[in-house]
């Protein structure tokens, strides 16, 4: 019977099966990515620790050589090595500047080397050097290519004063997948290192147990003999500790798909709870007919849960092959992105599979409980009668309106007071709780709040659209409930997807506001009291990218507030200039000639306060009384006057800066990269400003923005799969209806446009509910995020990007009823009304 009832309606399950399919298949991606890549990471890192037993590192003393040496004359010790980090400045061949290099020093025991040979050798001289495959690549290194190590003064052990501070290393060999630590370092000798690093420490001991002696044994021994100046691990342990270090970036990025998987199996519960519902309302008479033949209530309930189970055991494994597919290629793109992970492939793991699994079935079967436990509620006699009208509204909903507004209600008041919770993480938890409780309120409210959106988005659709806009209505108010469970899933998707778009841009703005006041330089080449090349200046101001520049002259005065005063620098800048350079020209309002701008500390050693005045003296010329103002910011110089000022005191000041706006649109960091090119390896010049960190924030918020709304998209397609479910049951349920109103003289157009308008609504309205449910969100989560960092949180709304997502979602609902339309106009009038 079961079978055949799921055969007679496979078409009507298609809709709740991909739904539930959908969600499976990111939770199996989220756990399978999640899971790949913690293995790939512990492989990875075990790799370093292969050949050894036991691993020391640093506590109480430092692992010098001499401690190897005690290590290694422990009894039971076959053999010890060092393993030691560094960084040093070398020139790539045909690079113009210096770069930073991590060398990793090759343990002095071949028998505890971890690397592995893709070409050539390991070095086995001081002057040799092994790079990875990937670095190889990048810098076009090759067997016999030359590095130009640059080492200081205070580098290198005392007999070996007389080498060279540049000193050349040749390729010997590229090194590839020994160890995570591999991907990131050049290979030399731990002789070179103890050449280079007059205190030599490592930063492990790796140790080899001897022939014959157990290493649990042994590192009992060993603890003994260091005394807690070390800390003694054996091989796996020390394994998991790192991986457990390392992976905390992988655990986040973990939580956060299953956070957004648990969103898509919330909103596809609502779209299968949605589709049993309909399906067991149009099938009241057949089971009302085997309950005539004898089949009692408990046998009805079975045999609906055990249609979910088998729809949930389907769809879960569909999903699971998409989520399968969906990894495969997630692993690939993450081994070959920026963020560190080694490669590695798809690893699947029976966790990987039996949770995706167990997930889809128990959220069908409990989907389907309600609908279920409804349909046997109706006496065999009574459900073999016509439909009747729904029933008038009960105390049952006048009690769902008390839930909802308690639930909205407190929840609100828990997000207005989240920010004043103290610490960062008491307020998340508040924040979270108020908005899921809220939300929860929404929810119980939905069949009293959509319907009246509908009402009241339906009155613009009855004037435009004529009598099927007044018939769309009709049908999607007509039953609250289930227009409100249709237009649920489409709600939440809606509402975090603007959650998300509202609270990054209010998090953006705020934190370009608190840059601006506090940086509010975007790039300054600062040669302090040294005097800027001109070539480096005329440069620098041809930076593309740049909105405008102007230069900084500096020199030392006498400053007081009289007689000769304290010798100090002052710098001068244009300050018409200044003030298109400037983000927050409160930083330098004020300036001008006749007024200098001092920093407290400044203020403070000469004795002046805010509105005083100020004698200034240059080396040569007459001295000049200016007025004082005092600003906080420490981003500007601690004496600012105008050029004028300046060269009255001081005509031969040279100049020493240049302070420039980066335009809007323009990539801050490519303007930061340019500038440090010129700059090079000068010493004397500095780079500053705020240009790569305002960058660095966008580019992390809209990343973020943009994977959010990407997975947020999954929800709100399961929600569309759920509004074109609805019509087409309802085109079903309601085939005498809708073929007389054919014979009425509706034509086909307008039973189209019926449908249509009835999707629409649906979605219009959890689009404008979900809309301005979204906008509070976003801003009591940036509130909570940023309250305790930055006083005023300004409310940023990107109208843009709300309109667009309510066009996506209205036009998906529109094109959700496609399907539906073209069932319900294919049936000829006649046909229809002789049905059953």
């Amino acid at each position: 019977m079961i079978l055949a009832a799921l055969r007679g309606h496979a078409g009507r399950y298609v809709a709740g099966g991909l739904a539930i399919m959908l969600g499976v298949a990111f939770v199996a991606t989220a756990l399978m990515v999640t899971n790949s890549a913690s293995a790939a990471m512990q492989e990875s890192v075990a790799a370093q620790y292969s050949r050894a037993d036991l691993v020391l590192t640093g506590q109480d003393e430092p692992l010098t050589p001499a401690f190897l040496g005690k290590v290694s004359d422990i009894d039971g010790v076959g053999s010890a090595a060092g393993v030691v980090l560094g960084t040093l400045r070398a020139t790539y061949p045909g690079a113009a500047h210096q770069s930073n290099v991590q060398m990793t020093g090759l343990p002095a025991d071949p028998a505890l080397r971890w690397q592995q040979v893709s070409e050539g050798r390991l070095p086995e001289r001081v002057n040799e050097v092994a790079v990875p495959e990937s670095l190889a690549a990048d810098k076009h290194l090759r067997l016999g290519s030359v590095l130009t190590l640059h080492l200081t003064q205070d580098q290198g052990r005392d007999q070996n004063r007389d080498q060279p501070r540049d000193q050349p290393l040749r390729v010997v060999g590229t090194v590839t997948g020994g160890s995570f630590v591999d991907g990131m370092s050049v290979v030399v000798t731990d002789q070179a290192m103890r050449t280079w690093y007059t205190d030599l420490t490592y930063s492990e001991l790796l140790v080899k147990a001897a022939s014959g002696v157990d290493p649990t044994e042994l590192r009992g021994r060993v603890a003994t003999d260091v005394a807690g100046a070390a800390k003694v691990y054996t091989r796996d342990e020390r394994v998991k500790e790192a991986v457990t270090s390392l992976t905390g970036g992988v655990d986040v990025y973990g939580a956060f798909l299953l956070g957004f998987a648990a969103i898509a199996v919330f909103v596809a519960t609502l779209v299968v709870a949605n589709t049993f519902t309909i399906l067991l309302a149009q099938r009241t008479r057949e089971l009302a007919l085997l309950r005539c033949i004898g089949a009692v209530r408990g046998q009805v309930f079975g045999s609906v849960i055990v249609e979910s189970l088998l729809l949930g055991l389907v769809a879960s494994l569909a999903g699971i092959g998409v989520g399968v597919g969906l990894a495969t290629i997630a692993m690939e793109l993450l081994s070959r992105s920026s963020l560190g992970l080694p490669p590695g492939g798809l690893r699947l793991t029976p966790t990987g599979v039996a949770v995706p699994l167990a997930v889809g079935v128990l959220t069908t079967v409990v989907a389907a409980l309600v609908p279920a436990r409804r349909a046997t509620r109706v006496s065999p006699l009574a459900a073999l009668r016509p439909d009747l009208a729904p029933a008038p509204r009960s105390r049952a909903g006048v009690l769902r309106a008390v839930l909802a507004a308690v639930c909205f209600l407190g929840g609100v008041a828990a997000l207005v007071a989240a920010p004043r919770a103290g610490d960062l993480m008491p307020a998340l938890l508040v924040g979270v709780g108020g908005g899921l409780l809220s939300f929860l309120g929404i929810l119980f409210g939905a069949p009293i709040l959509v319907p009246a959106l509908v009402r009241l988005l339906g009155g613009i659709s009855g004037r435009l659209g004529g009598v099927p806009g007044r018939l769309a209505v009709g049908n999607a108010v007509r039953n609250p409930r289930r227009t409100a469970a249709t237009s649920a899933a489409l709600l939440v998707g809606v509402t975090l997807i603007s959650m998300m778009t509202v609270g990054a841009a209010s998090v953006q703005g705020t934190l370009h506001q608190t840059l601006d006041t506090q940086y509010p330089l975007d790039l300054a080449v600062d040669g302090g009291s040294t005097a800027l090349p001109d070539g480096l200046v005329s440069d620098v101001e041809k930076i593309d990218g740049l909105e405008g520049s102007l230069t900084v002259t500096s020199a030392g005065v006498r400053a007081g507030s009289s007689g000769e005063g304290s010798e100090t620098y002052a710098s001068a800048v244009d300050p018409a200039a200044v003030r298109k350079v400037f983000r927050d020209p409160a930083g330098i309002d004020g300036l001008a000639p006749g007024t200098a701008i001092l920093g407290p500390s400044t203020a403070g050693q000469l004795g002046v306060q805010d509105g005083g005045s100020l004698r200034l003296r240059g080396a040569d010329g007459p001295g000049i009384d200016v007025h004082v103002r005092v600003v906080s910011n420490p981003n500007t110089p601690q004496l600012l006057l105008a050029s004028a000022d300046l060269a009255r005191i001081a005509p031969k000041a040279p100049v020493t800066g240049v302070w420039a706006k980066v335009a809007e649109g323009a990539d801050g960091t490519r303007v930061a990269v340019a500038a440090q090119e010129l700059v090079g390896d000068n010493d004397q010049v500095s780079l500053q400003g705020a240009a790569v960190e305002r960058e660095l924030y966008d580019r992390v918020l809209d990343i973020l923005l943009l994977i959010a709304t990407a997975l947020l998209a999954v929800a709100v397609l399961i929600a569309l799969v759920g509004v074109g479910n609805t019509l087409s049951l309802s085109v079903i349920e309601r085939t005498r209806e809708q073929a007389l109103l054919r014979a009425l003289g509706l034509t086909r157009g307008q039973l189209r446009a019926m449908l249509a308008s009835e999707a629409v609504l649906i979605a219009a309205a959890a689009v404008v509910a979900g809309a301005a449910l979204g906008i509070g969100y976003g801003w009591a989560g940036a509130q909570i995020l940023l309250g305790t960092v930055a006083g005023d949180v300004s409310l940023a709304i990107p109208w843009d990007r709300l309109v667009l997502v309510a066009v996506i979602a209205v036009a998906a609902g529109l094109a959700a009823s496609v399907l539906p339309a073209r069932r319900a106009v294919k049936v000829a009038p006649a046909a229809a009304l002789g049905d059953q």
